[in-house]
C-alpha cells in the first residue's frame, strides 16, 4: 500500500533566478530551523547560471525539498507555480539569496497560532552586507522595521511594502481568496498586501530581526524595471479601486507619519470622502514619501 507523507504544517516557497553563490547558504539557513516541520518548494525560474543544478544536488541530501523547473517566467509566475505544488496550510516565503534566523519559522507560526485573525505576518530585518547598503535602502529598513501593529502598517501601505516579502507568513486560505500573485508590471509584494488589506486581512509583523536581506548589485531590488518609481506609482493609482477606503487613509497618515510627512515638504491631502480612486494630491503625497525611501 502507497503511503502518504503527512502535510507539513509550513509550505516554504522558494523562486530562484541565478542565485548560485547564495543558494547554499540560504538553504542552510532554513535546514537550521528549531521549527522542522515544514517543505521547500523551489522553483529554478530559468536559470542560466547552475542554480537548478545546485537545488537538485541539495534535494538529494533533504527530502524536504522539492525542485520544480521552468522556463524564465518571472517572480509571480514562480510563486503561484509553487504555491501549485505546496501542501501546508501556512505560506511562508524565502528569497535565494537570503537569511532566515533559526527561530524564525517557529515564532511566526507561533504568531499565527495566537492570532486567528491575522491573515500574515512578517518580521523585522536587517540588511547585509554593510558595503553594500544604499542610502535608500538603509532608509527603507528602518521604515519597514518602526512599523510592526496591523495599523501601523496599513496607514503607510502606499508608501512601500510595510512588510518585505521574504519576510512574510501567509495563510494559504488568504492567497486563495486574492487569487495569488498577480503580474502587472510592478511590485508584486506591495500589489499583494494593498489587495489584501482591501478585503479586511490583517497583516502584523514580530518585532524580532529574523531575516537577513542580502544587497547586491544584481538583486531583482536593483535591476529589475517592476520596482522602478513609476511602477509603484502605477500601482497606488490602481489601488483606489481595490476598495482602500482612502479617507481613513488619509486621516491615518495625518496622525501617525508626522516625520514622513516632513520628508515630502508638503502637506498631506484630507479627503472628503471616499471616491473610487485616490485623490490625486494623496497619490502625489505617498509618491514624494515613497522616493525618499525608495529601495534602490
Amino acid at each position: 500500500m502507497l503511503r502518504l507523507a503527512p502535510v507539513p504544517a509550513i509550505s516554504v516557497l522558494l523562486p530562484v533566478r541565478n542565485a548560485g553563490p547564495y543558494l547554499a547558504a540560504a538553504l542552510a539557513s532554513m535546514w537550521r530551523q528549531t521549527f522542522r516541520d515544514f517543505e521547500v518548494i523551489a522553483v529554478d525560474d530559468g536559470s542560466s547560471d547552475g542554480s537548478g543544478e545546485r537545488l537538485e544536488r541539495a534535494a538529494v541530501a533533504e527530502p524536504r525539498l522539492r525542485v520544480i523547473h521552468t522556463p524564465p517566467a518571472g517572480l509571480p509566475a514562480a510563486l503561484n507555480t509553487a504555491l501549485q505544488h505546496a501542501r501546508a496550510p501556512v505560506i511562508a516565503r524565502h528569497d535565494g539569496d537570503d537569511l532566515s534566523h533559526r527561530e524564525r519559522f517557529a515564532r511566526q507560526l507561533a504568531h499565527l497560532a495566537g492570532h486567528p485573525r491575522t491573515a500574515a505576518v512578517g518580521c523585522r530585518l536587517r540588511l547585509f552586507p554593510t558595503a553594500s547598503i544604499t542610502d535608500g535602502m538603509r532608509r527603507w529598513a528602518r521604515w519597514h522595521n518602526a512599523l510592526h501593529t496591523h495599523e501601523a502598517m496599513a496607514c503607510e501601505a502606499l508608501i512601500d511594502s510595510p512588510l518585505a516579502h521574504g519576510t512574510a507568513m501567509i495563510r494559504r486560505t488568504w492567497l486563495a481568496r486574492v487569487g495569488g500573485w498577480r503580474d502587472r508590471g510592478w511590485p508584486e509584494d506591495l500589489d499583494l498586501w494593498l489587495r489584501m488589506l482591501a478585503r479586511g486581512a490583517r497583516i502584523e509583523k514580530c518585532e524580532a530581526t529574523l531575516y537577513a536581506w542580502r544587497q547586491h548589485a544584481e538583486s531583482a531590488t536593483r535591476r529589475d524595471p517592476r520596482y522602478a518609481p513609476a511602477r509603484f506609482a502605477e500601482l497606488r493609482m490602481d489601488a483606489g479601486s481595490s476598495g482602500l477606503n482612502w479617507k481613513k487613509f488619509s486621516l491615518s497618515m495625518s496622525r501617525v507619519s508626522q516625520p514622513l510627512r516632513a520628508a515630502a515638504e508638503r502637506p498631506i491631502a484630507r479627503a472628503t470622502s471616499s471616491p473610487p480612486n485616490p485623490p490625486p494630491r494623496m497619490i502625489s503625497f505617498c509618491g514624494a514619501i515613497g522616493a525618499g525611501y525608495h529601495r534602490p
